[in-house]
């Protein structure tokens, strides 16, 4: 027994894994209520469906996040009907500011697929990359980008591998978005008052 609990550090060891982390810059926090608009992201793998699998789970994984409101999908495919051959990826600051007033939005999220599918028949790979861009103006507040194998944390006996590339995905955008700067309310404005200073005396008239 006493030989098992030493060694159970070094099996501790052998457990771990080395995952990837998400590179990441941030500008800081974010104030107020943040209302945010995904675009639909750039597809830039050999699957076809990357986009309509990955997006809903970046929707979904904003709107978690305190202090943010994400705008319908439908709502931002009306607004991009009037721009077919926009390449959100690439928003010019002035498309950046006509689309984010008319979504009434404080920021537009944008980004790239850029792996999704399986390796050697069997092991799956997701890559993503994501950007809030800031109304008005489209300054860069966060970046993030992320990529995930399905054996990154794989240890002894199979230990933490991911087989399912639906899982490996949910996990990629999960980690990436839990990134986003985080939101603290607006500092509040005293409103002024009417009273005259403590110092000053009434005048009564004679």
């Amino acid at each position: 027994m006493t030989g098992f609990l030493r060694g159970a550090p070094a099996l501790a060891l052998l457990l771990c894994s080395c995952a990837p982390s998400p590179r990441v810059h941030t500008e800081g926090v974010l104030q107020g209520h943040w209302q945010v608009a995904v675009l639909p992201l750039t597809n830039f793998t050999t699957t076809r469906d990357a986009v309509d699998r990955v997006q809903p789970m970046v929707m979904v994984e904003l709107s978690q996040r305190p202090g943010v409101g994400v705008v319908d999908m439908g709502r931002v495919e009306e607004a991009l009907a009037g721009e077919p051959w926009i390449q959100t990826d690439r928003l010019p600051p002035d498309l950046v500011d006509s689309l984010g007033t008319e979504l009434g939005v404080q920021g537009l999220v944008v980004g790239s697929v850029l792996a999704y599918g399986m390796r050697d028949g069997n092991v799956p790979q997701v890559s993503l990359t994501l950007r809030l861009l800031q109304v008005p103006g489209g300054r860069v507040v966060w970046t993030a980008v992320h990529s995930r194998d399905g054996e990154d944390r794989e240890s002894i006996f199979g230990f933490g591998r991911v087989e399912s590339l639906q899982n490996l995905a949910e996990e990629t955008v999960k980690e990436a978005v839990s990134t986003f700067p985080k939101v603290v309310p607006a500092p509040s404005v005293s409103a002024p008052t009417n009273s005259a200073p403590p110092d000053s005396q009434e005048v009564k008239s004679p």
